[in-house]
C-alpha cells in the first residue's frame, strides 16, 4: 500500500443527490482538483445506482491517480483490485480481511474517540484510522464530539496515518491542521457553496502550507 496517498484533504461524497449528472459532476470536479484519496459514500442509494456510480468513480479515479474507497459496502471490494474501504470497528472482522486482501488494499477504519479501538485495528492491519465527529455534523443523526486532544495523543501512540473528520470545513480547517492529523475528512465542508471546486483547492493549498 502507497502511504503517499493517505495524506491530505480526504473528500467524502454526499450520501444524497439532485440528479446523476450533478452528482457525478461534482464528484469529477473533486477528483480532478489534485486530491489523493476520495471516499464514495452511497449510503441511501439503491443497488443498481450505486453499482453504476461505483464503476464510474472507479475509472475517473485510476485515471487520476486518486485512490478510491467505499463506505461500508464490504462485498464491493470483491469486484475491484485496489478499491478501498471504511467501516466502523464494530461492523468488520478486519484481521480475516485484511488476510484475504493482502496489506496493499487500504481498509480505513473509524474509531469515533477511542484510542484503544484505533490501537486494536492498527493490531490487525487496518491502513488509517479516523476519529470524530471534530465538531457538530448534519451527517450523523447520533454522534459524540470527539475531544481534540485525542488525535493528538493518536499520533504519539499510532504508526499507522490518523484522520479527523466531522463539521470540518474552510473556518476550522487551520485548528484541525494544527492537531497534526495526516488526513482530513469532509463532506459538507467541500460542498456547501456553488463554489465549490475553488474552496476545495483552497483548502488543499492551506493543508499542504501549514501542516506542521
Amino acid at each position: 500500500m502507497e502511504k503517499s496517498n493517505l495524506k491530505g484533504i480526504y473528500p467524502i461524497s454526499l450520501d444524497r443527490l439532485d440528479s446523476d449528472s450533478c452528482y457525478l459532476d461534482r464528484c469529477l470536479q473533486v477528483i480532478h482538483s489534485g486530491i489523493n484519496i476520495f471516499q464514495f459514500r452511497p449510503k441511501y442509494f439503491s443497488f443498481r445506482r450505486r453499482n453504476r456510480y461505483l464503476k464510474f468513480l472507479y475509472l475517473e479515479c485510476n485515471k487520476n491517480n486518486v485512490k478510491l474507497v467505499i463506505n461500508d459496502h464490504e462485498l464491493e471490494i470483491n469486484k475491484y483490485d485496489d478499491l478501498g474501504l471504511h467501516m466502523s470497528y464494530k461492523d468488520i472482522d478486519l484481521k480475516n480481511l485484511r488476510e484475504k486482501f493482502g496489506e496493499e488494499r487500504i481498509i480505513g477504519i473509524s474509531c469515533y474517540q477511542s484510542i484503544e479501538t484505533a490501537k486494536q485495528a492498527e493490531l490487525f492491519g487496518a491502513s488509517y484510522v479516523s476519529f470524530g465527529s471534530m465538531y457538530t455534523t448534519e451527517n450523523k443523526k447520533d454522534f459524540t464530539i470527539c475531544d481534540h486532544k485525542v488525535i493528538i495523543k493518536a499520533k504519539s501512540i499510532l504508526n499507522i496515518p490518523i484522520c479527523a473528520i466531522g463539521g470540518i470545513n474552510l473556518n476550522n480547517l487551520s485548528e484541525q491542521i494544527k492537531l497534526g492529523p495526516d488526513m482530513i475528512a469532509l463532506i459538507d465542508g467541500i460542498y456547501d457553496d456553488d463554489d465549490f471546486p475553488n474552496k476545495l483547492k483552497l483548502m488543499i493549498n492551506k493543508f499542504e502550507n501549514e501542516k506542521i
